[in-house]
């Protein structure tokens, strides 16, 4: 159960489980409380066994609420999973009512720090929760001390990226460069996120625009849609950086784009464990990312990539400036990063380790009445 399947790390993720869960021992239905983008909908229907949308309305919640209650009780489901905030908190209780044995959580980021009346609504839940999975530790601990939950109902389970897509992009970086009118030799500085104030956009702007006069070939494509597309763009035509830094908009072919990126970077000041930045490793990109979330959890400054301090357009700048100037450092941080990302975020493995999850929870509690 999702609010919607759309761009997003959490959306892509769930749709990526839908395709990777093993369906010879699993059968996947998915709930959505409203309509999302329809290519992405299309594809994940290809795996379930039933999809179906509430057409949720806020004003309308008693009437969703049973609706959701109704299907589930129909589909007389093993476990219910659920993804961000307001599924989370609609879920819960409907799958309980609806007699759903294991009630499972992935905690993806998304309002890590939340308001006193979600903490009390979330401390609550926690007593129907069987369990949280964590994309990161940084999430579990916040998890654990602010929200009270109990660390048996807690497990890190990192998000997951077909790696193997990653490596092998279905067009060369000369085509890319060309579409953005751009030649083979810049050095191309990419970001994918929705443009969104946790995102930090401006503080990437800002490091590039100190770059251009030393490095006047560098070019910064900003992938992604959301409420500050106007702001950034203007910010982008102040700084007379028509031409340097481009806002490519939602785009449908990441791998490419990857491919013909020199360096991967994101600016957060607030992030869960952005699966971007797992498409970046797997495409073997050195990357550039700060010191929040679970990045730092998966990111070694000289070894896989850099860490730099949030909100420091100066340190983001300097980091990418090294990268620029030692191609065998960028190569050597690549290299190392796709072969973590293969091994220790493969989404076939991610996948298998919550289904063991589901199998052993669902199994406990079949033996609880007999041991009762």
């Amino acid at each position: 159960m999702i609010p919607k399947l759309g761009i997003g790390g959490a959306e892509i993720q769930v749709l990526e489980f839908i395709k990777h869960l093993d369906r010879s021992r699993f059968t996947i239905s998915l709930l959505t409380l409203t309509a999302g983008l329809k290519e992405m909908e299309s594809e994940a229907s290809q795996y379930l066994e039933a999809f179906e949308v509430v057409g949720f309305r806020r004003r309308r919640l008693p009437v969703s609420f049973v609706k959701m209650v109704a299907w589930l009780r129909r589909g007389r489901f093993d476990v219910l999973h659920c993804h961000l905030p307001l599924a989370d908190l609609l879920g819960r209780p409907a799958g309980r009512l609806a007699g759903i044995p294991v009630i499972v959580t992935t905690e993806h980021g998304r309002n890590t720090w939340k308001p006193w009346y979600y903490l009390v609504a979330e401390r609550m839940l926690n007593h129907i929760t069987d369990l949280r999975i964590c994309v990161s530790q940084d999430v579990l601990e916040i998890r654990r001390r602010r929200e009270g939950t109990p660390p048996s109902k807690l497990v890190r389970i990192p998000n997951g990226v077909d790696a193997e897509r990653f490596r092998r992009p279905g067009r060369d970086r000369a085509e890319v460069m060309k579409e953005q009118g751009w030649q083979p030799e810049d050095f191309l500085v990419v970001s994918v996120g929705r443009l969104e104030p946790e995102k930090n956009y401006p503080v990437l702007i800002q490091a590039v625009a100190g770059l251009t006069a030393r490095h006047p070939r560098v070019r910064c494509l900003l992938v992604g849609d959301g409420g500050l597309k106007g702001e950034l763009t203007a910010m982008v035509k102040s700084l007379g950086l028509d031409g340097v830094v481009r806002l490519a908009g939602r785009r449908d072919d990441i791998p490419e784009i990857l491919g013909a990126a020199d360096v991967f970077v994101l600016a957060s000041s607030k992030e869960g464990l952005p699966v971007s930045l797992l498409e970046a490793m797997a495409a073997g990109k050195a990357v550039v990312v700060t010191a929040v979330g679970g990045m730092p959890e998966v990111i070694r400054t000289g070894e896989n990539g850099i860490v730099v301090p949030p909100g420091d357009s100066a340190a983001l700048g300097a980091a990418m400036e090294r990268l620029i100037e030692d191609s065998g450092a960028r190569a050597k941080m690549g290299n190392l990063a796709s072969a973590e990302a293969a091994r220790d975020f493969d989404i076939d493995r991610v996948a298998g380790d919550v289904g063991a999850l589901y199998a052993r929870i669902h199994a406990s509690k079949r033996r609880q009445p007999e041991a009762g």
